[in-house]
Parts: structure tokens; C-alpha cells; sequence
């Protein structure tokens, strides 16, 4: 990268501190309890460290169903990947409806990323990818046995850093990718990065 293209970048430290330290865990919903856990610590290589049976209580945003097997993964980085086992026959949810989760984005490090895309793809899944999506980004997709998309994602730019200064934009930057005019109530939220 060079001098200048470095002095655009905002620096990391400028942000205003964010009031949570990132993610405590994702709590997704399966169906097959065994095939998940198999292919979330057989194929995913991350590790069963906690279970609990989940009591329905009314008015606090529970799944509606009583004494839940609720499994927790270590999903890397002292952040947890959580998985309910919902009743079978249920309907299943559209990952491209507004209020689906569209997909779970895993950060795997350079180093790694192509040993873990081919032992995924050892495990008998299919893998779209590797696929450069411009500047830092390569992405690798798949589904879990619930028809969860999953991504492998990782930074081949070379320059060591961490995901947040990986895609720090100027207003500048954020103006030109999405064509934006003076004043955009879109900045709004990203007043504070500028």
C-alpha cells in the first residue's frame, strides 16, 4: 500500500469506542442435533464446551418450546456459536427474507485458509470459492446440514492488520462505492468513522 493510499485510511484509534467488545455468541436453531454437532466440530474443527436445557419462560424472547437442548461452540476468538434443537417438521426460514439471517461469515487466517477450505471440502461438502470480492476480501461459501450459508472469509492482501482496519474507509471512499451525493442520510450512522 502506498504512503498515500495509507494517509487516507482513518486510523483504528479514532473510532469512538463501541459499547460491546464484539460477539458474545449466535444462537441458530437446527432440527438434527446430531448431524449439526457432527459437522460444526467434525467439519468446522470447533469444540463442544457447553450445554444447557432452556425452560420456556413467557415474555422474555425464548424460542416457545420447554427444556431446549441449547449446545455452545468455541467459534474462536473467546466468542461462542450457539445452536437450539428446535422440533422437526417445522418450517424452514428463507435466508433472503427482511428479518432472515442471510449468513455467518467465519474469519479464518490467511495462513489457514486454504487447509481449512480443503478439509471442508474433505469432509464430502461442497465449497463455492475460493472467490476474490476486491481489496482484502476471499471468500469460500457452503451450507450446513440445517441449509445455513456459511463463509470462510480471509485477508490476502499481505498487510498484516486486524478485521476492522481491513475495511476502514474515508468518506470519500464510502461516497464513490455507493454513488452518493452531498449530505447522504445514509453517512448518518458512520458520522463518527469520519
Amino acid at each position: 500500500m502506498s504512503d498515500a493510499a495509507t494517509a487516507k485510511k482513518p486510523a483504528v484509534s479514532k473510532l469512538a469506542p463501541t459499547p460491546a467488545r464484539g460477539v458474545d455468541h449466535l444462537a441458530l436453531v437446527t432440527d438434527d442435533m446430531p448431524a449439526t454437532m457432527d459437522f460444526y466440530t467434525r467439519v468446522l474443527g470447533m469444540q463442544l464446551v457447553h450445554v444447557r436445557r432452556v425452560p420456556f419462560e413467557r415474555d422474555r424472547g425464548q424460542p416457545p418450546y420447554d427444556n431446549l437442548r441449547h449446545y455452545f461452540f468455541d467459534m474462536g476468538n473467546d466468542s461462542l456459536f450457539a445452536i437450539f434443537e428446535y422440533p422437526k417438521g417445522l418450517v424452514r426460514q428463507n435466508r433472503d427474507h427482511v428479518g432472515g439471517m442471510q449468513h455467518v461469515a467465519f474469519h479464518v487466517p490467511a495462513d489457514r485458509f486454504d487447509a481449512m477450505l480443503e478439509h471442508v471440502k474433505s469432509c464430502g461438502v461442497h465449497v463455492i470459492g475460493p472467490v476474490p470480492l476486491g481489496g482484502r476480501f476471499w471468500s469460500a461459501y457452503f451450507y450446513d446440514p440445517n441449509g445455513i450459508r456459511l463463509e470462510l472469509a480471509t485477508d490476502r492482501s499481505g498487510v498484516e492488520r486486524s478485521v476492522i482496519e481491513s475495511v476502514l474507509q474515508t468518506e470519500d471512499e464510502v461516497r464513490a462505492e455507493l454513488a452518493l451525493g452531498a449530505a447522504p442520510s445514509e453517512l448518518a450512522g458512520a458520522a463518527r468513522v469520519f
